[in-house]
């Protein structure tokens, strides 16, 4: 399959741009009514709480000034006989001061709390929503996956990341061990072992790894590996890590790639196959994704009311593409690419700029800016852009 532009040169990213256009439109067109739906709760309840506040003040502002009065009231009358009197109006209304603040304070603490709830049904609203687009709806993102053995329990982790925007994934598997021989089919790493009955010398024996368990992986998508093997009792534990066709091999502590008689019995080009046979099994075995957290330089974006500002940054990536649509395509009212199937035969797919359009002014100002940022607004000017193939 290979997506080009009309002009059929191709597409910095070989996806159905057309699809992640739609679907990031419907997802804004989700996500944007619940994130105003969380702010204008909080403005409410932080009116609430600002008007609770002001009452607490109000009544610790009356028993100071009531006190007074009283104190003084007594200082000028100078009776003692008056004294139980007014340490029983103080009393009194010390008394009706408290439970007037417990019923205030418990007003607060109840909008606090409710809040919470109400926030959260909201925010899980959002994340459901941005689960399945953040996957491989994001362009250009610098991604990572990791996969670490505790116990008997494999788990996995995936991360992205583009301009101050970041997502994470707990990634469910299929397996509940890995093996060497399920992630790489046959292995072998050569080492020194100690042979001979009478006379013990120092020989390389290729060892068989296909059974041995993979503990940790690291994969991002420069291709750059890091893997940590141990036998089943383990007692032996070996690394790989590396890229672009330089790999560090470690047995234990000792560097079997700088041995000068170990490292010409490795076989590179196996150690150089990790990273494709590595990107296929997660193709083939991650079960589902379950998204963790959205942040936004550094910070949570969800809680911090900022998924706008991460759907901006995704809008601008895609922006570049659909100016290069506009700008290679004989209809300028259309988005439009070119399908080519493996068996040569060729569609064209599009979407119009109208429909984009009315589609993000439903959702009101800030659809309006997310179709600014695409150039879907022609007063718009997009910014170009770098993209990773995903």
């Amino acid at each position: 399959m290979r997506y080009t532009y009309q002009d059929s040169t191709e597409l910095p990213v070989q996806r159905d741009f057309i699809e992640d256009l739609k679907f990031f439109i419907e997802t804004t067109a989700k996500v944007i009514p619940l994130e105003n739906s969380i702010i204008e709760i909080k403005g409410r309840n932080r009116e609430a709480l600002v008007a609770l506040d002001n009452k607490l003040n109000e009544l610790d502002l009356f028993e100071e000034r009531f006190t007074s009065l009283v104190e003084k009231l007594a200082e000028e009358t100078n009776s003692e006989e008056l004294r139980p009197c007014m340490e029983a109006v103080l009393g009194t209304c010390s008394e009706h001061v408290e439970k007037k603040r417990e019923i205030l304070e418990t007003e607060s603490k109840k909008i606090e709390t409710g809040s919470a709830h109400e926030y959260q049904k909201f925010e899980t609203k959002i994340l459901e929503a941005l689960n399945k687009f953040l996957v491989s709806g994001v362009y250009g993102a610098e991604k990572n996956f990791k996969i670490s053995t505790n116990g008997n329990t494999l788990s996995g982790k995936m991360g992205g990341e583009i301009s101050g925007l970041q997502y994470r994934y707990d990634l469910e598997l299929t397996d509940e061990v890995l093996t060497v021989e399920k992630l790489l089919g046959q292995f072998s790493l050569p080492t020194w072992t100690r042979t001979g009955l009478i006379r013990k010398e120092d020989k390389i024996k290729m060892q068989d790894l296909s059974d041995f368990i993979v503990t940790s992986l690291e994969y991002d998508n420069q291709r750059n590996v890091r893997l940590v093997l141990e036998n089943k009792k383990a007692s032996h534990k070996l690394k790989i890590e590396g890229g672009d066709a330089r790999y560090f091999v470690y047995d234990e502590d000792r560097e079997i790639s700088a041995d000068k008689d170990l490292a010409g019995m490795i076989d590179q080009e196996s150690l150089a196959r990790i990273p494709d046979k590595t990107q296929e099994y997660f193709k083939g075995n991650i079960r589902a994704y379950l998204i963790e957290k959205v942040l936004l330089d550094e910070e949570d974006a969800i809680s911090g009311n900022q998924v706008f500002d991460c759907l901006k940054v995704i809008a601008g990536q895609y922006g570049t593409i659909v100016q290069e649509c506009l700008t290679k395509g004989n209809n300028k009212e259309e988005i439009i690419i070119k399908i080519e199937e493996s068996d040569g035969r060729r569609t064209e797919k599009y979407i119009s700029r109208e429909e984009i359009y009315n589609r993000l002014a439903e959702v009101g100002s800030e659809g309006i800016e997310i179709a600014g940022i695409l150039g879907i607004d022609t007063r718009a000017q997009v910014k170009d852009s770098k993209y990773l193939i995903v």
